[in-house]
């Protein structure tokens, strides 16, 4: 597939390392995200670029791009988090197909919330692609989509397990803002063993690779001894390439896929607590909440348990 071929080395230069107040290069401000400036309001600092270079959150090491949080500091739950980085890309795709080759993903820790994903700023209307999530020790990953509007799919195609079939978030406003949010999971299912955190890592990292077309949304996942050679040689050939584990099939409700997956941003960040680790969540997870009565308190007191908490790109590229 002919086209841009950007690696992340390219693409980072051009991405802004955000801070809480300005978040792109639209300068959306904290306002946009009430609380901690983060719009899941984790306990996190998303610095600007300049102090996350300075500490070392982010760098190149031997053409790899590191991306990470502090693991080294005890910070006080009346701050606003601990430090970290949310990248978001300046330019947006509609259609194409995004390769990103990982070496390392966060690995699971108490607290922990990254992701790897796409939205559409301008919300006209409302849709999100979360390529990678995961949240404290969840094994595998899990990919969801969002809209704000009718949209439903069939995972009988699919080899992911635990399937949802209804991305719609709850409203059918411009963006939800406005709405009570009644399916907060959005449609998706889960990926194979390895497709996420430790398991990912101790794999040796491994390739997510997303299709969007005009009428789906695809997604692969190679383990780094099964990268398929069209891929590694850079003329990756999707037809070649056995079934993706997310393979998501119109419905009889049908999605406008076009209208609600377009002007597609990258974003890269790591979170912590915040919406996906409420108390009841935090407490049904023995292993964490025997370590700390609340998850704020456990990411304040414990910057060692995120000496795991980075990624390392080989490269991320477009092809369109």
């Amino acid at each position: 597939m002919p086209g841009k071929d950007d690696t992340i080395s390219v693409i980072f230069r051009s991405w802004t390392i955000t801070h809480a107040r300005v978040v792109s290069s639209t300068d959306r401000k904290a306002a946009d995200y009430p609380g901690s400036g983060d719009p899941t309001g984790g306990f996190v600092n998303y610095v600007s670029r300049s102090v996350a270079t300075s500490k070392g959150l982010a760098k190149v090491i031997n053409g790899q791009v590191y991306l990470g949080t502090d693991n080294t500091t005890k910070i006080s739950t009346s701050s606003q988090g601990r430090d970290s980085i949310r990248l978001e890309a300046k330019e947006s795709f509609n259609q194409g197909l995004l390769i990103a080759d990982i070496a390392h993903m966060p690995g699971n820790a108490c607290g922990i919330w990254p992701a790897f994903w796409t939205f559409n700023f301008d919300e006209d209307p409302y849709g999100e692609i979360d390529i990678i999530e995961g949240v404290m020790q969840q094994p595998n990953n899990i990919v969801s989509l969002h809209t704000c509007g009718a949209c439903t799919f069939d995972f009988s195609a699919s080899s992911g397990t635990d399937s949802r079939t209804n991305c719609n978030l709850g409203g059918e406003s411009r963006s939800c803002s406005d709405e009570v949010v009644t399916n907060a999971d959005g449609c998706g299912n889960t990926g194979p063993s390895g497709s996420y955190g430790d398991k990912f890592n101790a794999l040796g990292g491994g390739v997510y690779a997303t299709q969007v077309l005009s009428d789906s949304v695809k997604i692969w996942f190679f383990p780094k001894a099964s990268i398929p050679a069209d891929l590694k040689a850079g003329n990756p050939d999707p037809s070649k390439w056995p079934a993706p584990f997310f393979n998501p099939q119109k419905s009889s409700r049908g999605c406008n896929v076009a209208n609600f997956f377009k002007k597609n941003s990258i974003i890269i960040n790591i979170t912590f607590c915040g919406a996906a680790v409420d108390q009841e969540t935090w407490n049904s997870v023995s292993t964490c909440k025997s370590k700390a009565s609340t998850c704020n308190g456990f990411v304040a007191a414990n910057p060692s348990a995120f000496s795991e908490a980075y990624w390392l790109f080989n490269s991320i590229k477009l092809y369109q």
